[in-house]
């Protein structure tokens, strides 16, 4: 059931980011939820199984962001803005949606018991006052963890068009924090630390214009009078579908290298139309 029901969330989440992260350590997450045991651990409420709450990602990437200095237009876009009383500013939300991470159907008995042994009762119970002795009776308390190895899959996503390079800003970031900082209680005691996968980053314009210029940058090179005409024809017919963004830094070369010959002419139609180009 819980297989089917995995299959469906993700197929609603097709246009997400997927972090895939495995616990390469005990995780502890949710201990302070309701729980007929003395300590709770983060389940979902119809299937049971453990899952990692949107909101305890979204508060570890805010941990994150402060370390890594980002600018306050960069958190504003990550993690949104609180509300200012004093300017009486509403606050706004982030432009991205971090949702839960749900357990993979193939990592199987997720669960291993696990003991927080309270050594000196009586010194936390009166915060400090009774000093710790080697006479304390040790006070094992009995609670569920996630083992290590357990994967877990975790989606961000941006209704904004045209600012996906956002979400994989975000999953990097929070790649980064769920290897370094970890997530849920006892982080300090090693728990809650994973291995994370990223999803490959697409390539933005810069580095295709980059790519595409290197690519072009020997035959370039060899345009002459001679031959310039079929060269520049190849160019143009080459670089006519190109996003402009792509394409310019190769228009730019060309031109470059037509005026170092001494041959560039804008009464020419073909350089023109690479001065076309390079304006739009």
């Amino acid at each position: 059931m819980y297989e089917e029901a995995y299959k469906r969330w993700k197929a609603t989440l097709e246009d997400a980011i997927w972090l895939e992260a495995t616990t390469r350590a005990p995780l502890a997450i949710g201990l302070g939820n309701s729980s007929p045991l003395e300590n709770g651990l983060a389940l979902h409420h119809t299937y049971g199984v453990p899952y990692l709450p949107g909101s305890a990602l979204k508060g570890l990437l805010r941990r994150a962001a402060a370390r890594y200095g980002l600018s306050e237009p960069e958190k504003e876009v990550l993690l949104g803005e609180g509300p200012d009383p004093k300017q009486k500013k509403p606050g706004n939300a982030a432009y991205l949606v971090y949702w839960d991470g749900w357990l993979h159907p193939d990592s199987k008995s997720p669960f291993q018991k696990d003991v927080i042994t309270v050594h000196h009762p009586d010194y936390y119970g009166t915060r400090g006052k009774a000093w710790p002795t080697d006479f304390d009776d040790p006070n094992p308390v009995a609670f569920l963890s996630v083992r290590p190895g357990v994967k877990f899959h975790i989606p961000i996503t941006c209704p904004a068009e045209n600012a996906q390079d956002w979400p994989h800003k975000a999953a990097e970031l929070l790649a980064w924090a769920l290897e370094h900082l970890g997530l849920g209680g006892k982080t300090n005691a090693g728990y809650g630390y994973f291995a994370v996968k990223l999803p490959e980053r697409p390539k933005g314009d810069r580095e295709q214009a980059l790519e595409l210029l290197e690519s072009y940058r020997a035959r370039i090179e060899k345009i002459k009078p001679r031959n310039e005409r079929q060269e520049l024809d190849f160019f143009l017919r080459e670089l006519a579908d190109k996003p402009p963004t792509v394409r310019k830094p190769v228009l730019e070369a060309i031109k470059k290298h037509l005026q170092d010959w001494k041959i560039w002419n804008p009464g020419n139609p073909q350089h023109a139309r690479i001065q076309e180009l390079l304006d739009i």
